[in-house]
């Protein structure tokens, strides 16, 4: 069901949001004291505001009141005073709010404030993709915070053949190997690692570096596949 979400602070976290909000369809609205930040997001947002929530929160009632927003994310990691007061404005007018916390103890305090839900990204990242490893289900694509994913690729003829440390697809494509089965087994990939034709990647690393680390892979034709 789409939805008009509010996003407040455009910096890696909440751009990631929105660009996973946008991929799906919503409508976004976004909340930034940095034009810059907003001028990068222009083409996935509906509409967005200038604004230092800390400073002035009349401006932020007004726009709550007038936007009448189905959830809101406030991803204001460093400005703990500005997600207080946002925070407390959003409840208010009974807006589900999901919060950006810097470490628990003010993840506490943002909860006992009414929060709905909240994100600790370096540790949940770190923590989901520490699951992915370990788990024996089967990955499509796994969207974590700050844009990163983790994917499940088929090796292709570009990679068959090739060690790891000859691919050198951290340097070259952002993109890391983290397991490889050959057959059906599990393999814990090292630099002597060599892959072959077939073989099953999971990869970590950015959306946006998938498609070059994919070209070189299979060239043109991507194929993402379940794990044998």
């Amino acid at each position: 069901m789409k939805k008009s979400i509010l996003v407040i602070g455009v910096g890696r976290f909440g751009r990631g949001v929105i660009e996973g909000l946008y991929d799906r369809g919503h409508d976004i609205f976004a909340i930034d004291i940095n034009e810059e930040n907003l001028e990068d997001v222009r083409d996935m947002i509906v509409s967005g505001a200038i604004l230092d929530v800390g400073d002035d929160d009349d401006e932020l009632v007004r726009i709550v009141g007038e936007k009448n927003f189905d959830e809101a994310v406030v991803a204001l990691g460093a400005d703990f005073e500005g997600a207080l007061i946002a925070t407390s404005i959003l409840k208010d007018a009974g807006v589900p709010v999901s919060v950006k916390a810097p470490n628990q103890r003010r993840g506490n305090v943002l909860q006992k404030m009414g929060a709905d839900r909240i994100v600790f990204p370096e540790r949940d990242m770190g923590r989901r993709l520490a699951h992915v490893i370990s788990t024996e289900a089967e990955i499509d694509m796994l969207e974590l915070p700050q844009g990163f994913v983790v994917e499940q690729l088929e090796v292709g003829p570009g990679f068959a053949g090739k060690t790891l440390e000859k691919l050198n697809t951290s340097n070259r494509f952002g993109i890391w190997i983290m397991l490889v089965y050959q057959g059906n087994e599990p393999v814990q990939p090292t630099a002597t690692t060599r892959l072959n034709e077939g073989d099953i990647m999971v990869i970590f690393g950015r959306k946006t570096k998938l498609n070059k680390f994919e070209d070189a892979n299979f060239g043109k034709k991507k194929r993402t596949v379940g794990k044998r």
